[in-house]
């Protein structure tokens, strides 16, 4: 069961980061679809496609990478929520449902990948009190 959960959460991040290097790749070398473009300077973002598509970018690649994928999960995470509000302070609360999703898919794989990277939520405020002292 642990390796099928291993593999799930594998496969749920590298879809994550196959996104996030395609989308990122269009932002960074100038072949983003022109309604990306024009939203995201409706958002007031135009001027930064590079330097969001480089952020793109570099976090797909530190997810798919397994020594760097926690790194990548938290850097992921940052991305996802930043488009979520980016999406909000231009009024498209429709617009962030997709990233909303990505970031749920980001966060299962990383469950199911490494269920390790919840345990602090799993002992109780006692027990972590007695192993600190």
């Amino acid at each position: 069961m642990a390796k099928y959960r291993s593999v799930t959460g594998r496969i749920l991040l590298t879809l994550v980061a196959v996104i996030m290097l395609m989308a990122g790749s269009g932002k960074l070398f100038g072949f983003a679809p022109e309604m990306v473009v024009e939203q995201l300077e409706g958002f007031g973002l135009g001027n930064d496609l590079f330097l969001i598509g480089l952020a793109e970018v570099v976090s797909g690649i530190l997810l798919l990478i397994p020594a760097t994928s926690s790194l990548g999960i938290l850097m992921t995470t940052a991305f996802w929520g930043g488009a979520i509000v980016a999406h909000m302070a231009g009024d498209d609360y429709a617009g962030t449902a997709v990233p909303a999703v990505l970031l749920a898919l980001t966060w299962a794989g990383a469950l199911l990948r490494y269920p390790q990277i919840f345990a602090s939520f799993a002992a109780s405020p006692a027990a972590s009190e007695k192993s600190s002292a």
